[in-house]
């Protein structure tokens, strides 16, 4: 079967048959449509043993097509006019969705599920994908709560570096495109010790580093506001491990967008570690974003 190639600026979304694949495919309808960009549908299968000579596998390419037909009825009963295309390659499904993240505006995965080859987990390849991607890439949780602190908001992780950067212009975009407001939230955590931070070069009490970051926040938020007028914005600065306060806010967000690599509060703290944590735990669809080249 001939390459279908990926429409330059589409929307590819990673298809398998399991809850969360399914809840993946509609969140990507949703985006495509709002934002009036072409569907691309992919849908790999794979097994180290086909590497050197791939035997006849009738009943795996029928489960692929049962699959593909099925996400393509889906899609036309969604939206009948998206511009819709797909491909079924034989390859390793983390590599080709990354491979397509080149010519993407947004990759989309569920955050568990089971590919075309059973004990294929696709957490694995939706974690790859995110830190990989040459785009931005949304995994999306099934069955995300609708109560929370954040409820009906887009949620972005601030921490002042490059790649945070990146991530509040996106998701600034994506609450103005939704109509919704933006809740950006930035933590820290630090040892202290008789009331000031242990290890520092000059004494600080807790009080300074929080003003310290409510500074950091409004300085990064500062041109996104004049670009987005249209955009409600709060602002939260917590005296919390980023990973536990993360997830706690994502509950009933619309989104929460978190960078892919950067420093957290203290030196060695990667965001890296932090995307990951909010990945495996967050209540919401999750955004992950890196800086443009």
């Amino acid at each position: 079967m001939p390459r279908t190639p990926v429409p330059h600026g589409a929307i590819v979304v990673g298809l398998d048959s399991s809850p969360t694949g399914v809840a993946a495919l509609e969140w990507a309808v949703q985006e495509a449509s709002r934002r009036n960009l072409p569907l691309h549908l992919l849908h790999a299968y794979f097994h180290e043993l086909w590497l050197a000579a791939p035997p006849e596998r009738p009943e795996a390419l029928a489960r692929t097509d049962e699959v593909v037909e099925t996400a393509v009825a889906r899609v036309r009963s969604l939206d009948s006019d998206l511009r819709l295309t797909w491909d079924v390659p034989l390859g390793s499904a983390a590599g080709e969705l990354v491979a397509a993240s080149e010519h993407a505006d947004t990759v989309v995965v569920g955050a568990r599920g089971r590919g075309a080859v059973a004990g294929v987990l696709l957490g694995t390849v939706s974690l790859t994908v995110a830190m990989h991607a040459h785009c931005p890439v949304f995994v999306v949780h099934g069955g995300a709560t609708e109560d929370g602190p954040q409820a009906g908001r887009v949620v972005v992780g601030v921490d002042g570096s490059e790649s945070s950067a990146a991530a509040i212009g996106h998701a600034f975009a994506q609450a103005s495109s939704r109509g919704t407001g933006l809740t950006a939230v930035h933590c820290w955590w630090l040892q202290i010790s008789e009331g000031e931070i242990a290890g520092t070069a000059e004494a600080q009490g807790p009080a300074d580093v929080a003003e310290s970051g409510r500074l950091l926040l409004a300085e990064a938020l500062a041109g996104w506001r004049e670009k987005y007028p249209d955009v409600d914005v709060r602002e939260l600065v917590l005296q919390e491990f980023p990973v536990e306060s993360l997830v706690a806010q994502s509950a009933g967000a619309d989104l929460m967008v978190v960078g892919c690599r950067g420093k957290g509060g203290f030196t060695g703290l990667l965001l890296g570690s932090v995307s990951q944590g909010v990945l495996r735990g967050a209540h919401c669809p999750v955004a992950v974003v890196r800086p443009t080249a």
